[in-house]
């Protein structure tokens, strides 16, 4: 009696672990459908035009799963804001015309109160959403508020312009990624209508 409690209790563990280990095999290896990257692309808050053609743009996508993509997108866009960060001390330091100064300043301030990347992947990793989801929706306001501030400078400068507006594009992405496709919350995601229609 005690051989056989022994066997199954043995049995049991080694079933708990076959499932455990097939289950994380399935998880990282559930790569982001083409259907799941039409549906991203699809939703109302997202630029429809700018989504497909980052998404195919980027051979690493189709290489991910939804929590990846997720955690690869937060990486884009906290290093293009970084680098914009940058752009704009340069700037703020050069340019001459106080106008364009002051626009500079305001982008410079607005992506400097952007929370580090370290707390929106933490928030990703714990799914803390409503954290990652305020991280990503302060990226995509700041982004859109400093897009209109440019749009008054002097001389715009195109490059920089499209940089900023492809922070406010991705966080766009990151945060339907998060409401539809890892939160799953069916209130913010029963619509996917399209930009383009």
């Amino acid at each position: 009696m005690v051989a056989y409690v022994k066997n199954n209790f043995l049995l049991v563990h080694i079933v708990v672990l076959l499932l455990f280990v097939v289950s994380s095999y399935a998880r990282f290896n559930t790569k982001v459908t083409t259907d799941e990257i039409c549906g991203m692309c699809a939703r109302r808050a997202v630029n429809a035009s700018f989504c497909y053609e980052f998404m195919k743009s980027s051979t690493q996508v189709a290489t991910l799963d939804t929590y990846d993509l997720a955690k690869f997108l937060i990486n884009y866009d906290f290093q293009n804001t970084f680098d914009l960060i940058k752009h704009f001390q340069s700037l703020t330091n050069s340019t001459t015309d106080p106008s364009s100064k002051g626009s500079y300043e305001l982008c410079l301030h607005l992506f400097n109160l952007i929370n580090p990347l370290e707390t929106a992947l933490k928030a990703l990793a714990t799914n803390d959403y409503d954290t990652l989801n305020r991280n990503v929706d302060a990226m995509s306001q700041f982004a859109m508020e400093c897009e209109s501030e440019l749009s008054s400078v002097i001389k715009p400068i195109p490059k920089l312009l499209k940089r900023v507006s492809i922070v406010e594009n991705v966080s766009d992405i990151i945060f339907v990624i998060v409401e539809c496709f890892l939160r799953k919350e069916e209130t913010s995601c029963k619509e996917s209508v399209s930009n383009l229609q």
